[in-house]
């Protein structure tokens, strides 16, 4: 990372000087078209009618580099965010000017109060320091700040309203809300100076600058490069700890997650809160953590068999991640994922208690549920192969006893079937 050391004091990165046509005449109709055709593609990409499985946030280029460092694999965010930062390079903030859904969103908004924003402009640029944080974050694994990514909230706000409505979803889905708050009580703070995903083209683009200077071998024109160079070089350092302690952190009662889900410890940094899982599970499994498993999972999807069970022909989940929280699969690939092993309770089960009921073996769609008879016939029990156990919930959802299902699914994220 030593061309993003630099950092200058200057605003011009923000706002380019001596382009006079560039929000004039023409320049300005064709940014404002491709901005509202940005926003109609952002819509039409959340809703829930949409058949093409694009993720929203794959094309933004904070979740694509910091999924590249977190998972240590060139995923489907990478291929759409690369091209972005190519843009953002040639034009510096490109993407907050002309394809940032958000971004059109506050400007909008900004039109009410066009005379407020000069008193906020003086605040520090913490968009750099969130956004060093979040990449020395996901060098270790756990990138710190990536829910904050604009396309992740707006993605959110829209899944928020999946039916069923949950408490935990709408919760997740006010983040879009308070961000539009804050551009009506403090104008262009959250793009200039708050988000990271902004920070990040700054980042981008000053490191550009101080990669031509040093082939030029030209001095650049700013005070204390060196000690503004160590203080970048910290914060990146400080959010790679951060990272690092983040990810020991586990919850005592780790939660159900999604098939494909990577291991608990980087899953919930790596994940971005887009809802996109949420939206596309057709059974209704997937809900938004409220914080049972701990504050660093909070709005983390979470699997719950009270509706329904994970579907053997459905892999949509696998698909819609931007982020690589959950891996891009092939139906067949998702088949062989275990969610967890399921588990009997011989003392509240019905058929081991000696009534008639096999609800839970003709619910499994893998046939990993057999009747073991005991005593010469007399006496039965229900035996789970966890060879061909897939955790999908279907026994637990048919089980009809209550309060509590007499066969559970249990978290054991990660785990491969044989083939």
């Amino acid at each position: 990372m030593p061309v993003l050391l630099w950092m200058p004091t200057v605003e011009a990165i923000v706002e380019p000087q001596n382009k006079p046509n560039q929000d004039n005449g023409r320049g300005t109709w064709l940014r404002m078209a491709s901005r509202w055709l940005a926003l109609a593609a952002g819509v039409a990409l959340v809703l829930p009618w949409w058949t093409v499985e694009v993720p929203l946030a794959s094309f933004s280029p904070l979740v694509a580099v910091c999924s590249a460092f977190a998972t240590r694999t060139v995923g489907f965010a990478v291929l759409l965010g690369v091209p972005v930062l190519i843009l953002v390079l040639i034009s510096p903030r490109w993407f907050c000017r002309h394809a940032c859904p958000v971004g059109l969103l506050l400007e909008l908004q900004g039109r009410l109060r066009p005379k407020a924003a000069s008193r906020w402009l003086h605040w520090p640029f913490i968009c750099r320091w969130l956004a060093l944080l979040t990449l020395g974050g996901a060098c270790a694994g756990y990138p710190l700040f990536i829910w904050l990514d604009p396309l992740a909230i707006f993605n959110g706000f829209f899944s928020a309203w999946h039916m069923p409505v949950t408490a935990a979803g709408v919760c997740a889905g006010l983040a879009l809300p308070v961000v539009l708050l804050m551009e009506l009580c403090l104008p262009k703070v959250w793009c200039s100076r708050l988000c990271p995903l902004g920070g990040l083209q700054e980042l981008l683009v000053l490191g550009g600058r101080r990669l031509r200077q040093f082939l030029r071998r030209e001095h650049p024109d700013h005070h204390h490069p060196a000690r503004l160079g160590r203080r970048s070089f910290l914060v990146a350092c400080i959010g790679a700890a951060a990272g690092a302690a983040t990810r020991t952190a586990r919850s005592r009662t780790p939660p159900l997650r999604p098939p494909g889900a990577v291991d608990e410890t980087r899953f919930t940094g790596v994940c971005v809160r887009c809802g996109s899982c949420v939206r596309v599970c057709p059974s209704r499994i997937l809900r938004p953590d409220l914080g049972e498993h701990g504050l660093a999972g909070l709005f983390a999807p979470v699997v719950r068999f009270t509706e329904g069970y994970c579907r053997e022909n459905c892999h949509r989940c696998n698909v819609v991640c931007p982020s690589g929280a959950i891996t891009r699969l092939t139906l067949a690939e998702k088949r062989r994922r275990v969610i967890g092993p399921a588990l009997v309770d011989l003392d509240t089960c019905l058929l081991a208690s000696g009534q008639e009921c096999t609800s839970c073996i003709r619910a499994c769609p893998y046939e990993a549920i057999t009747v073991q008879d005991l005593e010469g016939g007399l006496s039965a029990r229900p035996v789970v192969d966890l060879a061909k156990c897939t955790g999908c919930g279907a026994c637990e959802l048919a089980c009809p006893t209550t309060p509590r299902p007499a066969i559970v699914v249990l978290p054991k994220p990660g785990v491969l079937k044989p083939s």
